[in-house]
Order: C-alpha cells, then structure tokens, then sequence
C-alpha cells in the first residue's frame, strides 16, 4: 500500500495544493504553519478510508473530515472580522497502490459525496476483507503525532492478551497519542508464551530485532518478569546497563514505542509471515517532527535505520531540523518536499549552515569552526602551491605530500577538493613546461 499524490481542496491553511510523495521517505519542511501536519492529517484521512465499511476496528476519529478540517478566509466589513468558509467543499483527493492495483479515490466533507467518491477503495478493501485467509496481508498503518512521548503507563498490572482478530493491529493506529499498554501487552504475552512452551517465537524475535537495530548500541531488549516491563540492555558512556522502559530518557522511550508499535502491528497483521514479518509487511506510516527529543548525532541516523529497518513500508514525516535534511544527502529513495515553494528540492550541500540558510530561511551570523578550518586549510594551499615551480625535485615531493596532507581531513568533501586541486593541476603543468 502506497500514497503516489493527493489533492486537498479548501483543507485547513490550504485553498489548493498538490504534492507527491516517493515511494519509501518523504520529508515535509517549511515554516511553522506551513502545512506539515495538515499535510499528514490529510494522508491520515486519506488512507483510514482502508477501514471506512470494516466493522470493529477500532481506530480513532483521525480518519475522518470535521468542521476544524474546512478552509475559510478572513475579511473586513467595516469594523467586523467575518469568517467565510465552505462546509461541504473540503475533498482530499489520493492516488496509490493498494495490492498492486493503482487506484485513486477522495474524502469530501459531504457525507454523501464522501461515500461516493471513496468507493473504489471501499469495494477493494471489502473484498479483501470478506476473502480475509492466512495468506491475506494486510499493511501496517500508524500515525504518531507530536504528543508521542511514550510515558510510563499506569502502576496497574499487565495483563496478557487472549487470542483476538488479526485486526487488533489496526486498534488506534490513527490516533497521534501514545499508548503503551497494548503494546506492552502484546510483548509480555509473546515472551511468556515462549516460556512456558519451550518455543521460539519467530514474530517475536523479530520485533526484538526490529527495535534492537533501530537503537544505537541497544543489544537486547525482552519483557522482564521482576520489573513487569520492557528492558534494554544497552552501552552508555561505554558500560552495558540494563534499563528498564520507564528510566530511558525522552528520546529512546519515543524512538523505541514507536519502532516497537509499528513492529508489533506488523506481526499482529501478519502473523504467518513469522521471521519474515517486519522485512515483508507493507504501509504507510506517519510522523510528525521525526526529530522529537532526538540528539542531534541520532537525527542524522534516524531516516536510514528507519529504512533499513522496514524496507517495505512507506514513510512521511515532518521536521525542522537541518539534521534530518542533511541525512538524506546522496539518497535516492528520499523526496524532501518544500511547502512554501509547493515543489520538491534537492539537498545541494551537506553543510547545516548552509541547509540552514539556504532551504530554512535561517541567517547564519557566524561560519561554522569546520568552515574556517577549511578556509584556514585553503590558504595554506594556496601558500606552499607557490612555491612549487620554483622549488627543486625534492623539495617539489615533500610539497606534494603537504599538499595531500591539507586535504586529508576534507575528503568527504568532493567540492572542496576538486576546487584546490584544478589550481594545483593548472600551477603543477605551468611548472612542468
């Protein structure tokens, strides 16, 4: 299941817009009131209309078009503001893919309508629905907000979950809150089933690994029976500890309830496709500042462990940070979309400043101290270049290896090193001649 495009007529800050999306990551970026979370709001309508005419499943109201949804102006009349707005023309339009059938439809404030313009997708999920076997995958679909901080749940026992539908990994999966309890539910029943039966647990272990790989120098993670709690067993500050959910800091608990949610519904949806689950299970999943809570150095692992992570799934998210932008340099699976120019943009350099300056609008008052380095470095080119065409056939080698040696540490930098070494190329043939 993928999102291609989608139409939003009179929704929100939106009179008209257009955007695409690729196949596997998205970057939403603008200023603040923009759109990126109308934009995510409207991909949560567009494709909950996979549970529009599906009994019990029990979603939240995300899916669905409200009066807070419709588009108005603000105009003067005399000393009066009056707000104007059109209650039954708010449409999100959509095309995609939903097993391997490309298909459009739309979601339009009026009830009617609303039905009307959904049915193509209506009638292909009933079918897959009513045809529902154990060969019959369902994509994972998730939304996580920007009120996600995975809190520590209630001081009330966990209870294990009894057998249920495989619908049960569509349960609040639009609502942008957290919400550990099935998710912890859901792990302690799997780890204590292993117990008792002597077994492996291949849905299991797969979300293990899903979590472990996501997490940087995270080595295992497993339900522990004295704490009643999730824990991982980690490096930090070069010492392995084992620490339970509710003690790691803001960013791990919201980086791991979410890897562990989406993995989880994955293995609930899909339960037959067992070690194979995360890497073979479809969808679309949302997120709202992907960069929440998340050190800097994180930020900029965060998209490709994503990726690697779920190589099947769909991502769309949005951020304010140069971090972000800056990982997806040189990648081709990633579309960064500019709000306020309404078009895609390519990520030009991997400089924050300049990522900063140029893409976020955001003045630089000082040059980084890699770029005076640089500059530094460059002068020092410069200098012992000049010397070269006078300079003996010894003195010319011990030159070179100078000249190699203030280039080292630039190396990831292809620019900066083409520029010097054209003029070394252009000084060195002058001096051969």
């Amino acid at each position: 299941m993928k999102i291609n495009k989608i139409r939003l007529l009179d929704f929100r800050c939106f009179k008209e817009y257009e955007l695409v999306f690729s196949d596997r990551f998205t970057l939403l970026i603008g200023d603040n009131g923009s759109g990126k979370t109308a934009v995510l709001d409207a991909l949560a309508v567009a494709v909950g209309s996979f549970f529009l005419n599906i009994p019990n499943i029990q979603t939240s109201d995300k899916y669905r078009l409200s009066d807070d949804d419709v588009h108005y102006e603000l105009t003067k009349i005399g000393q009066n503001i009056i707000k104007e707005s059109g209650l039954k023309h708010t449409v999100i339009a959509a095309n995609g893919v939903i097993d391997n059938q490309q298909i459009s439809w739309a979601r339009s404030k009026d009830s009617e309508a609303n039905l009307k313009n959904a049915i193509n997708i209506i009638g292909l999920i009933e079918k897959k629905h009513e045809e529902i076997s154990a060969n019959t995958l369902f994509p994972v679909i998730a939304y996580y907000g920007t009120g996600r901080l995975w809190k520590k749940i209630d001081n009330d026992k966990i209870e294990t979950l009894s057998p249920d539908s495989r619908l049960l990994g569509y349960r609040d999966c639009l609502n942008t809150a957290s919400d550990l309890k099935q998710l912890f539910r859901w792990f302690k029943t799997q780890e204590l089933a292993a117990l008792q039966k002597r077994e492996r647990r291949y849905v299991l272990e797969a979300v293990r690994e899903a979590i472990v790989s996501m997490i940087p120098d995270a080595q295992r993670v497993w339900w522990d029976v004295d704490w009643d709690e999730i824990l991982i067993e980690t490096t930090i500050q070069g010492k392995s500890q084992n620490i339970p959910f509710h003690l790691l800091s803001g960013g791990y608990r919201n980086m791991i309830g979410m890897v562990a949610d989406i993995a989880y519904r994955m293995a609930t949806l899909n339960p037959q496709l067992e070690a194979d689950v995360i890497k073979q299970t479809e969808g679309i999943v949302l997120i709202d500042e992907i960069d929440l809570h998340l050190h800097p150095k994180w930020q900029k692992q965060v998209v490709g462990r994503l990726l690697d992570t779920f190589p099947k799934i769909q991502f769309v998210a949005g951020s304010h940070s140069p971090f972000i932008i800056q990982s997806l340099y040189h990648r081709e699976d990633c579309l960064l979309w500019d709000l306020e120019k309404n078009a895609p943009v390519d990520v030009e350099s991997k400089s924050i400043e300049d990522i900063a300056e140029n893409q976020q609008g955001v003045d630089i008052p000082q040059q980084s101290q890699r770029f005076l380095d640089m500059e530094k470095a460059a002068e020092e080119y410069y200098t012992v270049l000049k010397q070269t065409p006078s300079a003996g056939e010894d003195e010319k080698q011990r030159l070179r290896q100078r000249l190699d040696e203030l280039l080292l540490p630039y190396s990831d930098d292809p620019a900066f090193q083409a520029f010097l070494k054209m003029e070394r190329l252009a000084v060195e043939g002058k001096s051969e001649q």
